[in-house]
């Protein structure tokens, strides 16, 4: 019965820590995508694209 135990426990904090980390991830992502949406606008502005 404890090996059960041990398993459901290691079991929740592993899937836990994976939606954790791959939150982190994701929001590391649309990060670096907003910096380079806002360098294009200001490209944009500095530069006539004709």
């Amino acid at each position: 019965m404890s090996e059960f135990l041990f398993f459901v426990i290691g079991t929740m904090l592993g899937s836990i820590i994976g939606v954790v980390l791959m939150c982190l991830m994701q929001i590391n992502r649309l990060s670096e995508g907003k910096e380079d949406a806002d360098a294009k606008k200001k490209c944009a502005d500095t530069f006539p694209s004709e």
